[in-house]
């Protein structure tokens, strides 16, 4: 206890140095602040007053009584500027008046309305950003002075990162200095240690003593609280020397009141009276500076008496401490067994509850299949009634027709119906085989046999069933598929990919229209592209297929209408045998399908995130 405590009195006498502001009631505006003031200024630019004088005039005022020091008059005025102005008003000098007004409320020690101020404006898009500079060095002091190190931290960072090359020297080494303090307080002491180096080099270059000796002394505390000794007495020391120089009493008497803290927490006692000795002189002198010295000699014999009775009483509560830990020795041991009772109840109950746990996911896995399986059914039965209903009502009304023309001994017309039943039997047989192929896919019965296929056989082989049906429409089918070329998928499979791509094309490509299909090898990936001259599609339609919506629907160049089924079943597929699926095109510029397979067994696809038509 008594550790921790000298530990957090360490913590606040090294680190409240860096807030420490003299209590001056000039406010140091930086160079470009004071610009931006004057040309927002009518009086300072001697411009004749307009409709808002009494806004000018108090404008003038308030920054002028900044300058003279006065900050409550500049309160004033500013207070006055806001009330007979519209609070939400984003004009360029009202908002300077917020920041004015915020400002003194700041280095009047109003944090809490200062705070409030500040992030109000910080919300404000158009806010100058040198205003932004100057407020947000002010709201991490705030958090910083408060002990809320996250927030604190985390709007110095956002200075470093936006704004850190609009300070001078001066500005940002205390930047860095109090950024390092937060990562102090959160342990994240390589951090603190990189922004302590930072702010030091700046010291130096400034050849600021002051601001040296604070960051020695953090930097001590830095290296103190991460138990290397060494390092944290070599920068007391190095803070120690330099304060001796110093002119400034106060930073020397910080430096003598450190060493001592330290010297108690170590067990040092002698030597850290002796610093206490020193510490205390050197505050009688900066109290004492108009040469009382009996008074300051009498506090100081009062101030070491009262030095020895704490070493006394830090004595006393060694003893007790010693005490209080051989009865904590026992308490630790008792709690040590009802641990191990409980642990062991604790047990039982988890594996009761995993028991539990594995019979409730068990279900959970049965429901979710059941599910599964209804959405299958659901859609199987959506495609059925849309996709089948329409080509067997066709068939129905065709086989009417030729059963009435034959009657009529019509040999012509009879066998343009009779062709005509056979492509609608043809379509209805491919939907069919569609809808098996899909159905396994969806319930997990599909099974696959992937070997290594030669691309170009297996494309001219699908290619040669839909010669005829091309050359009725005077398609042309173009295999540019290089010889010897391989991929490894499922026999089966593949073929039903490619016999729906190229049926799709055929069906959405006008007469005299042109369909190609090529290969290339893509590192271990053989991608298949079948390149068509027909109608394209839209982004919507191409998205509304990748949902499974069936109300999205494509009419081909015939005025058949369809549901996509042909190409959910082909993103299937492809994807069943490890490999995707990709699509380009539009409205009237044909479409473009890449079919990418594994070029061998050890190739993994990815899921495509375009299914196509």
């Amino acid at each position: 206890m008594l550790r921790l405590l000298c530990y957090q009195l360490l913590i606040l006498l090294l680190c409240c140095s860096t807030l420490t502001r003299v209590s001056a009631q000039k406010i140091n505006l930086p160079a470009a602040i004071r610009q931006l003031i004057t040309q927002q200024c009518n009086v300072c630019n001697q411009l004749p007053p307009g409709q808002d004088s009494m806004v000018s005039r108090y404008f003038h005022q308030c920054h002028a009584a900044l300058d003279s020091g006065n900050l409550d008059d500049g309160f004033k005025y500013a207070s006055t500027i806001t009330a007979i102005t519209d609070s939400n008003s984003l004009a360029p000098r009202t908002l300077t008046v917020r920041f004015l007004k915020a400002k003194i409320l700041y280095y009047k020690d109003f944090y809490k309305e200062a705070l409030s101020e500040y992030l109000k404006l910080t919300a404000v898009p158009a806010l100058d950003i040198n205003i932004q500079a100057n407020i947000y060095p002010n709201i991490g002091e705030i958090y910083l002075e408060q002990r809320q190190f996250n927030q604190s931290l985390e709007y110095f960072n956002l200075i470093q990162r936006r704004f850190f090359h609009l300070y001078e020297p001066v500005v940002a080494r205390k930047i860095l200095n109090n950024t390092g303090v937060c990562l102090l307080h959160l342990t994240r002491f390589e951090e603190a240690e990189d922004n302590f180096e930072k702010s030091i080099a700046i010291a130096e270059k400034l050849k600021d003593t002051t601001a040296l000796v604070n960051s020695f002394l953090n930097t001590a505390l830095l290296y103190d609280q991460q138990v290397r000794q060494k390092e944290a007495w070599r920068y007391l020391q190095r803070a120690l020397a330099l304060a001796k120089k110093a002119s400034d009493l106060k930073i020397r008497s910080k430096v003598y009141l450190n060493f001592a803290i330290v010297e108690e927490r170590t067990g040092h006692f002698e030597a850290a009276l002796g610093y206490r000795k020193e510490y205390e002189q050197l505050e009688a002198q900066i109290a004492n500076r108009d040469k009382i010295w009996e008074l300051a000699e009498q506090e100081k014999k009062i101030a070491i008496q009262q030095q020895e009775y704490k070493l006394q009483i830090l004595r006393q509560e060694n003893k007790l401490r010693e005490a209080e830990l051989t009865r904590r020795r026992w308490q630790r041991n008792t709690f040590f067994v009802l641990s191990l009772f409980f642990l062991s109840c604790a047990g039982l109950i988890f594996y009761a509850y995993r028991q539990t746990s594995k019979r409730n996911r068990i279900i959970a896995e049965q429901n979710d299949k059941l599910e599964l399986l209804n959405e299958t059914k659901d859609q199987l039965f959506s495609i059925v009634a849309h996709d089948l209903r329409s080509p067997v009502n066709h068939l129905k009304i065709n086989l009417s027709y030729l059963k009435d023309t034959l009657s009529r001994n019509k040999i012509r017309e009879a066998t343009a119906l009779s062709e005509n039943i056979e492509k609608i039997s043809d379509n209805t047989y491919a939907l069919l085989n569609n809808l098996l192929y899909w159905s396994l896919g969806q319930t997990g019965q599909l099974s696959l046999q992937r070997e290594l296929h030669d691309a170009n056989r297996i494309i001219a082989q699908v290619a040669y069933d839909f010669n005829a049906g091309a050359a009725l429409k005077r398609i042309s089918i173009i295999n540019e598929v290089p010889e010897g070329m391989t991929f490894y998928a499922d026999l089966n499979t593949a073929k039903i990919i490619f016999r729906n791509i190229i049926d799709n094309a055929i069906k959405y490509t006008h007469a005299s229209g042109t369909i190609t299909i090529s290969a290339e090898t893509v590192g271990n990936s053989c991608e298949v592209t079948v390149q068509d001259t027909g109608i394209g599609m839209d982004e919507k339609i191409i998205q509304a297929i990748y949902k499974r919506d069936t109300k999205r629907i494509q009419q081909d160049t015939a005025g058949s209408k369809s549901t996509g089924l042909g190409l959910w079943l082909v993103k299937a597929m492809t994807e069943k045998n490890g490999g995707a699926l990709r699509i380009t095109g539009s409205v009237g510029a044909g479409t473009r399908i890449v079919v990418c397979l594994p070029a061998n067994e050890h190739y993994e696809g990815t899921e495509s995130t375009h299914p196509g038509r």
